[in-house]
């Protein structure tokens, strides 16, 4: 009784795994039904056979079960159903587990092309975020900065223009100088967004010659001491052996150390001293700016030289520029194949260097000297 119990048990089950192979098999991907219907045709033999095994046990099924002898059922039973189907179960799985491992092959080729394109999709995010944020800070900029200079010329000119009060000639020199200070604020601004342009589209022109850095900084002091004198600092220039030479665009280096100095004026307290210095080691020559002010926060030195940065970009900061000032004279310094780069320590000061290649060919004429200590005296 108890091996007829278990022989019909065993047929359940796999009368169950034929079902279940069947089901699981259908609309499936090519590479998954290579070989699957050996499989549950082999699993049918194991269940032909058990059914046959079973039939066995009771005499008035076994003319429906089988047709002929002993021997013709035990072959059936044991070399078509059993052997039969442990055979074609081996062979459906020979064929069946290539195609599986296809297809996991396949699905890892998906997963890495979904894996890619979704960095690519990430990137582009990260772009428009980056694009959005450099929009943000173009307006609010550009409305700051055109904003306060052009209230200022309004209402510099509409005093004069309503003829309603009689000014005394200081008062009138006093509103057309804040005109055209004003006016000078928007010239820088246009003519930033001007370089900028062109630097990104590769058409900002360069004429160069060999110069005399002692010199180039000699003239960017004369030129910045009224940006000195209005913000009550002195520009320091540090004694230097002897005169070296570089290659370069005289103009834009001026426009660089012009940035520098201006930046270091604009953040030093009143009454500070701007250190102007220049070191060599035979192959470049460092020209650094070193102020006194609050130094550059943390969160602000990586992106320091990207355009329209500005430690407050706010339209309320306190301190005026485009904030493309630094990223300008990154792509000068650079087109001059040099580098530019930054010291700084919060609540101490900043120290902005740029290096430049040595130029082996001295300026004709020009005599090599040695300095002294260069100071821009300015009022406090």
């Amino acid at each position: 009784m108890t091996d007829i119990v278990l022989e019909i048990v065993r047929a359940v089950v796999l009368m169950g795994i034929v079902v279940f192979l069947w089901k699981s098999g259908r609309s499936r991907f090519e590479q998954f039904q290579n070989g699957w219907h050996l499989i549950i045709s082999g699993f049918g033999l194991l269940l032909f056979g058990s059914i046959l095994d079973i039939s066995d046990n009771f005499e008035n099924l076994n003319p429906l079960i089988v047709v002929g002898d002993t021997e013709t059922e035990a072959f059936l039973e044991k070399f078509v159903g059993f052997l039969g189907g442990f055979v074609l179960i081996a062979v459906g799985l020979f064929k069946w587990i290539p195609g599986v491992q296809g297809m996991s092959d396949l699905v890892d080729i998906r997963t890495r092309d979904l894996q890619d394109a979704n960095k690519k999709l990430v990137a582009e995010i990260a772009v428009r975020e980056r694009a959005e944020k450099v929009k943000h800070e173009f307006i609010s900029t550009v409305s700051h900065e055109l904003r306060t200079p052009l209230t200022s010329i309004k209402g510099a000119l509409g005093l004069l223009h309503s003829g309603d009060i009689e000014l005394h000639p200081d008062e009138l020199r006093s509103m057309l100088d804040v005109a055209y200070n004003n006016s000078d604020r928007l010239e820088v601004l246009i003519n930033d967004i001007l370089d900028i342009e062109k630097i990104e589209s590769g058409t900002l022109d360069y004429h160069m010659e060999s110069m005399g850095v002692v010199s180039l900084l000699e003239e960017a002091i004369e030129a910045n001491k009224g940006f000195a004198d209005e913000h009550g600092v002195t520009f320091v220039q540090a004694a230097t052996e002897k005169e070296t030479f570089v290659r370069g665009d005289k103009d834009r280096l001026m426009q660089v150390l012009s940035n520098l100095m201006s930046n270091a004026a604009k953040f030093s307290s009143d009454g500070g001293l701007v250190e102007m210095s220049i070191a060599g080691d035979g192959e470049n020559v460092r020209i650094a700016v070193k102020d006194s002010g609050r130094g550059v926060p943390d969160e602000f030195r990586e992106s320091i030289f990207e355009k329209f940065s500005q430690a407050d970009s706010s339209d309320t900061r306190q301190k005026g520029g485009t904030g493309l000032g630094l990223s300008i004279a990154k792509a000068i310094v650079e087109h001059h194949d040099g580098e530019i780069g930054f010291d700084s320590e919060v609540g101490i000061g900043s120290t902005f260097f740029f290096l430049l290649p040595v130029s082996k060919e001295p300026v004709p004429g020009h005599e090599q000297r040695f300095g002294r200590p260069r100071v821009n005296q300015t009022s406090a």
